[in-house]
């Protein structure tokens, strides 16, 4: 069941001052992924992404000088590419470390925000496949409605109905993560990222993650604070990744981002 969270949600990103006077709307750099989740925006026609995302595993709060608040703790990566195959369709791999979870998704730009259209909305779909033996459920199939408002320069609003097959401890399992920016000086943005526990799971915790993104030169750099090691849409919509968090956690990682573009190589 949808809270009435998600409601005063939807009504903030339906209501559009900037629309209705008509102004220019352009995409700030968020990117194709906001901190783990998707955003709606794609890269464009012959476009090649490069993800590398590290999320230390001891939280911060539970270290000391010993092993440097938990730096030296062992870490979870992940990689991925992502292949603009057209300006609205994205195609990308990722794979995380943790249960060598690989995610295979597609994303299609249905439209993007402009004076008359009050959202970017896209629509992305996949499965996570998860090779570590003893994994039950292995292939998870995924299906997401990312929308995105622009509501002043830097700021950002997202909300992402989204459906798993399976997750750790669910079966069919429904969520809306949601995510918000706020403007810095230097051009960098403050991104912060809400999961809220699942209604369907007994023992479900709400996961957060806020991070300082820097956009420059074709990168995107992301410093990384959160509660949840989860960067696949198994491990998060259940509020019950396998890999286990509390409320109270605060871990430390990190995102690099890189676009290449090969237009330039036309003709």
């Amino acid at each position: 069941m949808i809270d009435k969270r998600v409601w005063i949600l939807a009504f903030l990103l339906l209501s559009s001052p900037a629309a209705a006077q008509g102004q220019p709307v352009r995409r700030d750099p968020l990117g194709t992924i906001l901190i783990n989740g998707a955003t709606p925006y794609t890269l464009g026609s012959r476009r090649l992404e490069v993800i590398f995302s590290h999320r230390f595993q001891q939280p911060v709060n539970d270290g000391d000088s010993h092993n440097l608040w938990g730096l030296d703790s062992g870490a979870d990566v992940g990689i991925g590419l992502a292949w603009g195959a057209t300006d609205r369709l994205d195609l990308s791999l990722y794979r995380a470390s943790f249960q060598e979870d690989f995610e295979l998704a597609g994303k299609l730009l249905v439209f993007e925000q402009a004076p008359r259209r009050p959202l970017t909305v896209a629509v992305r779909a996949g499965a996570d496949l998860l090779r570590r033996p003893g994994v039950e459920d292995r292939d998870r199939p995924f299906v997401q409605l990312l929308l995105a408002r622009r509501l002043a320069p830097g700021v950002n609003l997202l909300v992402s109905p989204s459906w798993v097959r399976a997750t750790p401890r669910l079966r069919n399992a429904v969520n809306v993560p949601i995510g918000l920016t706020f403007p810095l000086p230097g051009e960098q943005l403050i991104e912060i990222e809400y999961i809220p526990a699942n209604r369907d799971l007994d023992g479900s915790r709400d996961a957060w993650h806020v991070a300082l993104s820097k956009a420059v030169g074709g990168h995107i750099f992301e410093i990384v604070l959160g509660n949840s090691r989860a960067t696949t849409v198994d491990q998060m919509l259940g509020g019950d990744s396998a890999a286990g968090f509390e409320k109270r956690d605060v871990r430390l990682g990190f995102n690099i981002v890189r676009d290449f573009s090969f237009a330039r190589f036309d003709g």
